[in-house]
């Protein structure tokens, strides 16, 4: 299969696939055959597949077949490229594909991006996506597990593609809810009673149903802040050209309660607003120790304190 993956890799770089027929008949097949599906048997590989024959012409590019008359998965094809700012609107078509005959999974690709969708969800078909790979971005072996996982016909056939496809849709979606609510977490550390970042998102994603640790919240805390600046954007996005002693005083708090050091604190403070004064510099030290009073920090300082004393 990994031979066959950098083939389709290499003529993707080369533009090779010039059409959408070039990607079903020499690409999307090509994986179709590799992972168990016969592509000579139009029972099993139906191409042009109408989906409501007595009520209009509908056709989808590729339905696989494991038993007659019950899609196990429509596959929409594009030339390369071709997904890119249309997505709303192929979403949109797969969403009514699925309407009165609805396949487990739904796939759309234009060779190299694929994305699955679990058509037997609810919800809103864009938040059904639960596995997305690009073959100019992603390594070979992780496409080659995904496709493995997801699409090999014996996986489909006893269940197990879709048992894990429930557990990744069910991990994106905490994530997504985890995101959205990063925010309004960030505002609520600042304000009485003063929680944890952690403890903030623990609580407000279970407000939205899904309910995490507090291990999963610092692992989702950690990832946000390698994918954005360390200084929380909405602290960014509304300070004036003088910025006040709320302002200031707030992000101290948020940064402090995010596990930053006091020279960390320190040092955001001076890159959005500037030189500090001495009474900044102090407020600064005060609120660092006060929310780590029970903290760590605190606890490792009070430690070494005490053997040097003794």
């Amino acid at each position: 299969m990994n031979e066959l993956l950098a083939d389709i890799k290499t003529k993707l770089h080369s533009g090779d696939y010039k059409n959408e027929e070039h990607i079903r008949l020499s690409l999307v097949a090509r994986v179709l055959q590799n992972l168990g599906w016969d592509i000579w048997n139009p029972k099993e590989v139906n191409t042009e597949f109408i989906v409501v024959p007595n009520e209009d012409k509908t056709r989808v590019d590729v339905a696989l077949f494991l038993t007659p008359f019950a899609p196990a998965v429509f596959i929409e094809i594009k030339g390369v490229g071709q997904i890119q700012g249309r997505l709303q609107d192929i979403e949109r078509q797969l969403r009514d594909y699925n309407r009165n005959n609805t396949a487990m999974f739904t796939i759309i690709t234009d060779g190299r991006e694929w994305r699955f969708y679990f058509s037997q969800t609810g919800g809103e078909f864009s938040k059904k996506c639960f596995e997305i790979f690009n073959f100019a971005e992603d390594n070979l072996n992780d496409i080659e597990e995904s496709l493995a996982t997801f699409l090999k016909k014996s996986e489909v056939q006893n269940g197990n593609a879709k048992s894990k496809a429930e557990s990744y849709l069910q991990k994106n979606q905490k994530q997504q809810t985890a995101e959205d609510c990063l925010p309004e977490a960030r505002r609520r550390i600042s304000e009485p009673p003063y929680p944890s970042l952690p403890d903030a998102i623990v609580f407000l994603v279970g407000e939205k149903g899904f309910l995490i640790t507090q291990d999963d919240a610092v692992k989702f805390i950690k990832e946000a802040d390698k994918r954005k600046p360390s200084v929380p954007i909405s602290y960014q996005t509304t300070q004036t050209q003088t910025p006040n002693k709320t302002n200031r005083f707030a992000l101290i708090v948020s940064l402090a309660k995010a596990g930053k050091t006091e020279s960390e604190i320190t040092a955001a403070v001076k890159n959005e607003y500037g030189p500090l004064s001495s009474n900044m510099a102090y407020t600064i030290g005060k609120e660092w120790r006060r929310v780590n009073k029970f903290g760590r920090h605190f606890t490792a300082a009070k430690a070494a304190a005490n053997t040097k004393r003794l």
